[in-house]
């Protein structure tokens, strides 16, 4: 589910989206050299624009949410893109750059089909591997008035939005507020925080010091939940629907707009 590169954590289909543009523009250097035709320039353009196009296209939506935060605009960590907004603003920009050279409209097809492939080969692997329909994992839990919970059973029903932390976690410090507004916003939805190897001292006194007032904590003391999920990167933050089907995942801290956009997508399911 996440992939990590020294102090840096990202999540696997954040990481495929890198891969398959490295190899977009290798597979421009390799086609310009048979087609002795420089265009690389084009298909940098290309993906510049696709990617700027759907960033844009995300902010527009939740503009309200990002009045408050206006530095998270340029926070793309953060996973807010509009996917076919993208495909739509790279195919125009391709229509334009063909327009100005007509000569490049082959080997720039051929690259950006190739990208294409590259992405969906990778994804569609990830999700045949990983994939499919997961479900609520069946992991034994601790509240922290020393009950034992099953997080499979316990929120049966309800959309749910899991999120792993740590107290010496600094982003997951961050996203606590979010987590306790979006408790108050969407009170049809189980804002369940599920604390990482943390003990039960440790997490009350994080909340005393924090003022929290999240009524789903739960305790993990040996990790099952990030073993059960395969992500070790903190904080990671898993969207179920009333069903206890997975919808949507996030790994690294999330803006406001990017967690009300995952919290959408599992009540309208």
């Amino acid at each position: 589910m996440s992939v990590s590169l020294g102090p840096f954590a990202m999540g696997m289909l954040q990481f495929i989206f890198i891969l398959a543009v490295i190899i977009t523009m290798v597979t421009a250097w390799l086609v310009g050299k048979r087609y002795k035709i420089a265009i690389g320039d084009s298909v940098f353009h290309v993906l510049a624009v696709g990617i700027i196009v759907a960033r844009i296209s995300f902010i527009v939506r939740y503009f309200e949410l990002y009045t408050e935060a206006p530095w998270q605009i340029i926070n793309i960590r953060d996973g807010g893109f509009d996917l076919w907004a993208g495909v739509v603003g790279g195919l125009l920009m391709a229509v334009w750059e063909v327009s100005r050279n007509r000569q490049i409209w082959q080997p720039l097809a051929i690259t950006c089909l190739s990208g294409a492939i590259a992405y969906a080969a990778m994804s569609g692997y990830h999700e045949y591997r990983y994939g499919g329909e997961l479900f609520v994992p069946n992991v034994q839990l601790e509240t922290l008035d020393n009950r034992t919970v099953y997080l499979n059973r316990e929120y049966l029903g309800k959309p749910m939005v899991v999120n792993l932390w740590a107290t010496w976690c600094p982003p997951c410090v961050r996203e606590m507020p979010l987590l306790e507004d979006a408790q108050a916003k969407w009170p049809d939805v189980a804002i369940v925080t599920v604390s990482q190897g943390d003990s039960k001292q440790q997490v009350l006194d994080f909340v005393a010091e924090q003022g929290l007032n999240l009524n789903d904590m739960l305790l993990d003391h040996n990790n099952r939940l990030s073993n059960e999920i395969g992500s070790f990167a903190l904080p990671t933050t898993l969207f179920f629907n009333a069903d206890g089907m997975l919808i949507d995942t996030h790994v690294g801290e999330f803006s406001p707009a990017r967690l009300q956009q995952a919290i959408e997508q599992i009540r309208a399911e």
